[in-house]
């Protein structure tokens, strides 16, 4: 007698009832093929309906009642017509959009309320994305270089080796522990326009009234102005770090956070998020740190954070935006992109490639270029673009501010056998020097950037439309007349970005006479007064330029020129004639 637990296992199997509950008859009703299809087929009826009252709903000119043929040969708008390319079908279609518009604006009208409101808001997002960085104008192409007016201006003091700049201000710093406070003067033509000196300070001026006594004991080595024009900070040698009043150039703090020289400072750009909390500085350092301080007023200059990074002396630093600035390394040859809120950095390698004729041994200056791209300058002449989304370098320029020749043998021996110099001749080794890049500026927002180099030019580029290439256009000033190579804009870069220095310094209009160690720049802009009295910045009406030199190197003194002058020079670069 055979039972459920006596049959094998392939044959043990409970045979289910008919009378299972309606769901699970549901069920075997659907596995049916004859169920199966009959629903498919309503499916796919009940999709076409539904293409059929959204292609009612987008055709808006045809009539309710009138019956469209059901066919597939007929053609729809979006489609190609046949012969016609990808982009004559957009063109096609885009001014069958406009048609479009310019149809219902004729039918209905327009709300100029609505259309107000939308040219507001486009007026204030062009507005914080030109304050944030993001806004890039291109107006290298309409300003005029070779035509530039200069003017020099000095005061009793040794090398320069700071500049900045607040409208309609400048201060430079010197190595003799000085800090002056100059008015740069409006452009007025081809006539040069000296800046007047307003206040100076020199030293530590002793006040027995006060706790501490301010001033600096080393030479001052940078210097930065307040987006705001309320504080200029300075950092020297001294390793201090003084934040001055910029009215009047009253000390209103030092700070010893540091623990060697404070070689770069910059301000972060002024925006609408960054006024409620005051001016964030950020200081860089020999001793390999970077540190931000908070100057909300003159009773709360608050020192921040330190960050590192670096494994060499920081030479330079340049402010992007809020809690984000790019750092140079002098021979570790990196640069580093900080993300402080973010608590995060990028590092990009500096380093020259074999095939390179002149290698880099050091990275000597940065300008950042808003909101992810930024240059730097090598000790070896080469200008490099970077971006925060590649690690190695998107453009380089080397040699851009050419060699020089090494002096003959006649003037660096001490042989006066004309069979030995001879000798010496055919077993000279010696090799071009090339001019190291000493300063670096750009214009934010723009495709303008200036370097400044030994041979006392300052050189142009242009920031290629894709951010992918500089462009060289020149220098700024021109030769006069009588010069010995008679050229129309001094010195020309060739495409490997040499150049050969003029032989007749004198006779040059916007050749400096020493060193380039500092530059920086504003552009000025057309002041648009509003029928409420408010002032916004209009078109660009040209760009105003200083650079601060010196018979010696900033940081350096194993070189000086023996022409060399110590001071600055203002530029004034106007507009071309076709472009006002």
């Amino acid at each position: 007698m055979s039972s459920f637990f006596t049959v094998p296992a392939s044959q043990r199997k409970r045979k289910r009832d008919n009378t299972a509950p309606g769901k699970a008859r549901k069920r075997q009703e659907i596995d049916r093929p004859d169920v199966r299809d009959q629903a498919d087929k309503r499916t796919r009826r009940k999709g076409r309906q539904a293409q059929e009252r959204d292609d009612e709903s987008i055709s808006g000119s045809d009539s309710n009642d009138e019956v469209q043929p059901d066919t597939d040969a007929e053609e729809s708008e979006a489609t190609s017509e046949e012969g016609e390319t990808g982009a004559e079908r957009r063109v096609r279609l885009a001014q069958r959009y406009l048609d479009n518009i310019k149809q219902e604006i004729d039918e209905t009208g327009f709300d100029a309320e609505d259309l107000d409101r939308d040219l507001i808001a486009q007026r204030l997002k062009e507005d914080v994305d030109e304050q944030k960085g993001r806004q890039y104008r291109l107006i290298a192409q309409n300003l005029d270089f070779i035509n530039a007016t200069h003017a020099p201006f000095k005061a009793d003091t040794e090398a320069t080796t700071g500049v900045a700049l607040c409208q309609p201000y400048a201060y430079t710093v010197s190595r003799d522990r000085t800090l002056i406070k100059w008015r740069l003067q409006a452009p007025a033509g081809t006539r040069r326009t000296r800046p007047k000196q307003l206040v100076y300070v020199r030293g530590i001026k002793i006040r027995a009234s006060e706790k501490q006594q301010h001033g600096h004991t080393g030479p001052i080595l940078a210097v930065a102005a307040s987006p705001d024009g309320k504080f200029v900070a300075t950092g020297g040698a001294d390793k201090k770090l003084i934040i001055w009043s910029a009215e009047d150039l009253r000390p209103l703090k030092t700070f010893t956070t540091h623990r060697d020289g404070v070689t770069g400072l910059a301000f972060a750009p002024n925006t609408s998020i960054q006024s409620g909390f005051g001016q964030q500085l950020f200081s860089a350092s020999m001793d390999r740190s970077l540190k931000t301080y908070s100057l909300s007023g003159e009773d709360s200059l608050a020192y921040v954070e330190t960050l590192f990074g670096h494994q060499d002396h920081i030479i330079g630093v340049s402010a992007v935006s809020i809690d984000q600035c790019v750092t140079v390394g002098a021979r570790d040859r990196k640069a580093m992109w900080w993300k402080v809120v973010d608590e995060s950095l990028t590092r990009f390698m500096g380093d020259s490639s074999a095939k390179d004729e002149y290698q880099t041994g050091s990275l000597d200056c940065v300008a950042a270029l808003p909101p992810q791209n930024f240059v730097t300058g090598a000790d070896s002449g080469a200008i490099t673009l970077w971006s925060i989304h590649r690690k190695k370098a998107v453009f380089t320029i080397h040699t851009a501010h050419g060699v020089e020749e090494p002096p003959p043998l006649e003037e660096v021996t001490s042989e006066s056998d004309p069979k030995v110099i001879e000798q010496l001749k055919k077993d000279d080794t010696r090799r071009p020097i090339p001019r190291g890049i000493t300063a670096l500026a750009a214009v934010p927002g723009t495709d303008v950037i200036l370097s400044g180099s030994w041979d006392g030019w300052i050189r142009t580029w242009k920031l290629s439309d894709d951010k992918r290439t500089l462009l060289p256009l020149g220098t700024v000033g021109k030769l006069e007349e009588g010069s010995v190579n008679g050229q129309a804009n001094g010195d020309a870069v060739s495409s490997s970005g040499s150049s050969t220095i003029s032989a007749s310094p004198e006779k040059t209009a916007g050749q400096v006479r020493g060193y380039v160690n500092s530059l920086a720049v504003f552009e000025r802009r057309k002041q648009i007064v509003n029928e409420f009295g408010g002032k916004k910045e209009g078109e660009c009406q040209g760009l105003c330029i200083v650079a601060g030199t010196g018979k010696g190197m900033r940081l350096g003194r194993w070189k000086k020129l023996s022409g060399g002058k110590n001071g600055a020079t203002v530029f004034e670069v106007p507009l071309k004639a076709e472009s006002k």
